[in-house]
């Protein structure tokens, strides 16, 4: 037993004992056994037992056992049994109580039939059994549902956090098969520089099967990353093109970001690009900036005239994006997809966490 459960059990013991205690100093007096000839100490503690043994079997019983489970007909009918059977013991304490102590409540109803005296009983004790009954509803019903909510989230997290791990693991093989392929293509023309891209893809891939693991990271670590990702898929269009990167977007030491979002739009810039005969018409321009507790990422390419549509463009999709822009920011993001003139466009703005 912890400390917590510990806590509870004596929190209900001292409302049980506050309650006789409010009982024995007030007018009020308990059930049948009423008499200047002896106290009431004993109809009061076996009364306050029977109103025990109702709140916790209707709390810890038949509302988790029946209602809880939409069984309701079996709960009502159990219920029904369940207070008729209590009210009857407890009529049969007052009776034997009554008697053994000349109690002139029950004296006075000695004489009537059982079926009178049995109503008169009712009368008396049914209402404060079903009082406590409906006080069992009241502790018991709040607190299941803030259970449920709480198993609701908790499952919707890990629901989250399985989607957004099954569309982080996408964008691994897309980034080991464009490396390998920027490897093997500088191995016979440039050994050194495609030793270092080995170095790159080795970092990269670290980054996103071991680092990339939390929900957010730090800012620092993601441009680190990307600025080697952008060295590996620069090898793809080598001379062909005019790479641009500004990723220093000032105090990033600071700042927490989703990993791996900013990849699959470089990469489309790099597989889409344009190819035009003169190197200078072909550009690409990355640039990243931090502005008011906000992210701010820019991405353009020039395009041929027959490039595919923007909801078609990618090689993981835009969609895995979406998804995960989604489940991470709601509806406290901006996304702008554009192609115009012979350009694609991609801006995003996203709000940053404070690290630490």
């Amino acid at each position: 037993m912890n400390w917590n459960q510990s806590l509870t059990i004596l929190k209900h013991l001292s409302i049980w004992m506050l309650t006789i205690l409010l009982l024995r100093n007030s007018s009020l007096t308990w059930g049948w056994a009423v008499s200047s000839k002896y106290d009431t100490l004993v109809p009061q503690l076996y009364g306050a037992a029977t109103n025990a043994v109702i709140f916790y079997f209707t709390s810890f019983y038949l509302i988790p056992r029946f209602f809880n489970t939409h069984r309701k007909k079996a709960f009502y009918a159990y219920s029904t049994l369940f207070l008729m059977a209590v009210s009857l013991v407890e009529m049969q304490a007052d009776q034997y109580v009554g008697e053994l102590y000349q109690n002139r409540a029950y004296l006075g109803i000695k004489g009537l039939a059982w079926p009178e005296r049995l109503l008169e009983g009712m009368i008396y004790i049914l209402p404060i059994n079903l009082f406590y009954y409906i006080i069992a509803f009241v502790y018991r019903i709040p607190s299941d549902r803030q259970q449920q909510h709480e198993r609701e989230q908790q499952l919707q997290r890990e629901k989250l956090e399985a989607e957004l791990k099954f569309l982080k693991a996408q964008i691994h093989p897309h980034t080991l098969f464009n490396g390998l392929n920027s490897v093997y293509h500088l191995i016979d023309f440039d050994p050194p520089r495609a030793k270092g891209l080995v170095w790159n893809l080795s970092n990269t891939l670290r980054y996103q099967l071991y680092e990339s693991s939390e929900r957010f990271v730090p800012l620092a670590k993601e441009i680190a990353y990307l600025r080697q990702y952008i060295a590996l898929q620069e090898v793809r269009v080598d001379e062909d093109a005019v790479v641009e990167a500004s990723l220093s977007g000032g105090e990033e030491e600071k700042w927490l970001i989703a990993p791996l979002l900013f990849t699959p739009f470089i990469e489309n810039a790099f597989k889409y690009i344009s190819h035009h005969p003169v190197q200078k018409d072909n550009k690409i321009s990355i640039r990243l900036q931090i502005a008011d507790k906000r992210l701010f990422f820019e991405c353009t390419n020039t395009v041929d005239t027959n490039a595919p549509r923007i909801s078609e463009a990618g090689g993981i999709g835009l969609e895995n994006v979406k998804s995960r822009l989604q489940l991470l920011y709601g509806v406290d993001y901006q996304m702008e997809l554009k192609k115009r003139q012979g350009w694609f466009e991609v801006k995003l703005n996203l709000p940053l966490k404070t690290l630490g």
